[in-house]
């Protein structure tokens, strides 16, 4: 029997927009997209899809103090590549 180079996933399943669409709505501008996809078993480019689709909306807007807390989290303070120290 051959080896699979790759396992099978299971497929996620649709977003649909009468179901979801309003806990997307609710929960976007203050949790994390990959938490929320994960939540509620969908993948975070679906998320990020829907959000762009609907992007006139006041909900579609991530709040700032998310946002610099996971920059932060990610290292993204905009210091740049650090110093080197001596020689």
């Amino acid at each position: 029997m051959k080896d699979k180079k790759y396992e099978e996933q299971p497929a996620e399943r649709r977003l649909r927009k009468a179901v979801d669409g309003s806990e997307i709505e609710k929960r976007y501008a203050t949790t994390p997209t990959a938490e929320l996809a994960r939540d509620m078993g969908l993948t975070v480019k679906q998320i990020e899809n829907y959000v762009y689709r609907e992007n006139h909306e006041e909900w579609a807007k991530k709040s700032a103090v998310l946002v610099s807390a996971e920059n932060s989290a990610k290292g993204k303070k905009g210091g740049g590549r650090p110093k080197k120290v001596g020689k």
